[in-house]
């Protein structure tokens, strides 16, 4: 099921590096846990930060173009999303690894913009790297943690679930 969301990267000087749409798993009990795997080890969220100058945007024309080689318009194009992970709807917070496993260039989309969009955005992961916080905001349910003391998957659904309840 499409629950949309955004994933969120800025670099130790704020700047947003990542900015990747998601088209499916965007709950907290997907998406959050997968980005807090991730961050749970320091060797991940060091790569991701080293790396994340790697990451291109580029605007919609050179998507199409891109797109276009492919000679397809369909979504489901796999060799597309193997080839330009950063610019497909199916990568959402899976972008995390791609960035931090990446040995060359990625391009993607400043999707930023999307956060504002209260019916659609479901859900924005962002990983803040000047203030050295997780944060989740899930139907209006903000969660924040420092990247350094990260909660277990329990505590994080169950802070989702005591801040709905108030």
């Amino acid at each position: 099921m499409g629950t949309r969301n955004l994933t969120i990267v800025k670099n130790n000087l704020g700047e947003t590096k990542i900015a990747q749409y998601g088209q499916w798993d965007g709950y907290p009990s997907y998406s959050g846990i997968q980005a807090l795997n991730f961050l749970r080890d320091e060797y991940n969220q060091t790569l991701l930060n080293v790396k994340l100058d790697l990451v291109q945007f580029v605007g919609d024309e050179e998507v199409d173009t891109l797109y276009k080689q492919y000679e397809s318009t369909d979504w489901e194009n796999k060799d597309f999303l193997n080839a330009y992970p950063g610019l497909h709807r199916d990568t959402g917070i899976g972008i995390l690894e791609v960035v931090a496993n990446a040995t060359a260039p990625i391009k993607s989309v400043d999707n930023t913009e999307f956060a504002n969009d209260s019916l659609f955005c479901e859900g924005i992961y962002e990983v803040d790297f000047s203030t050295n916080k997780f944060t989740s905001n899930y139907n209006d349910i903000v969660v924040e943690y420092d990247l350094n003391n990260l909660p277990s998957d329990e505590d994080y659904l169950s802070a989702f679930e005591v801040q709905q309840l108030a």
